[in-house]
């Protein structure tokens, strides 16, 4: 790999990302695919040491998604700006030793600081991306975080998020922004309490109904509505679960695109058919 302003390293890295940093997009991708076949690089990737941003209490993902030990970090390059045209880059085979790349210019800045503002000055953020910041901030393992950053990757939005890590509208982009002047996550990941009940769920309901109706706000703003109203919370979690795993391919397909009659809404039609399924 070609190298502008990095400091000398003979070892050969591979690329890998910053653990909450806002995953890519398959249009973008392809969309740099073509940009690369028929111009080239138009500008380099940046990049830091690995180590560094374990130095700096954040976590490495390869380009799958999937967490890199930490022990490991010196084997990599951090992606900080530029993960479209490495996926796009290596998804053409073209020779990684023609990729340009290059170090922040300002190396005075802190990590989680430099993803937020070289992609806020790209492409604005959703509430989803602001979890870069979190990520950074994350001194131990917190597993209702961790349940955040997989949802993240699987698409789901921030509102979605905090329904089912907190059971409530608790996540909100400042509060994720802030992490990288408090070093602190959001109190709302300090609680487990309901996420231990809800990923439970959420394992149960994707062994039936695709990420692509889970990352809606219905099934999980049902599960809370009925959750709240339950006599017996703790009989009802457990039943629920059995419920969702019972789930067949026919009820499965009334839920997802249930049958709207005149005055009823999409909305309360998927409400209808999650209630007789499930309540």
């Amino acid at each position: 790999m070609k190298k502008l302003i990095v400091a000398l390293d003979n070892e050969n890295r591979q690329f890998a990302f910053v653990k909450g940093n806002r995953p890519t997009n398959a249009k973008t991708v392809k969309a740099k695919e073509k940009s690369i076949q028929e111009h080239g690089q138009l500008s380099p990737v940046t990049v830091v040491k690995g180590e560094d941003v374990f130095l700096m209490s954040g976590h490495l993902v390869d380009l799958q998604g999937n967490d890199i030990p930490d022990d490991q970090t010196e084997k990599y390059y951090a992606v900080l700006d530029g993960q479209h045209r490495v996926v796009a880059w290596l998804n053409l085979g073209l020779n990684l030793d023609d990729l340009v790349i290059c170090e922040p210019l300002n190396a005075e800045m802190e990590i989680a600081a430099l993803i937020a503002e070289m992609n806020i000055c790209t492409t604005s953020w959703k509430g989803t991306d602001y979890m870069a910041a979190p990520a950074m901030a994350l001194a131990a393992k917190n597993e209702v975080f961790d349940f955040a950053v997989k949802l993240q990757g699987e698409g789901f939005p921030l509102a979605t998020i905090s329904l089912w890590c907190t059971g409530a509208n608790s996540l909100k982009p400042k509060d994720l922004v802030a992490c990288v002047k408090s070093k602190e996550l959001p109190r709302a990941f300090g609680d487990a309490g309901w996420f231990h009940r809800s990923v439970k769920w959420y394992k149960a309901a994707l062994e039936r109904i695709p990420n692509t109706f889970l990352a809606k706000k219905y099934l999980i703003t049902f599960l809370i509505k009925k959750f709240n109203h339950a006599e017996d919370p703790m009989l009802f979690s457990s039943q629920m679960e059995e419920k969702l795993r019972s789930l067949t391919e026919e009820q499965v397909k009334e839920i997802m695109t249930p049958k709207t009659e005149d005055g009823v809404s999409r909305e309360q039609a998927t409400y209808d058919m999650l209630e007789k399924h499930l309540g």
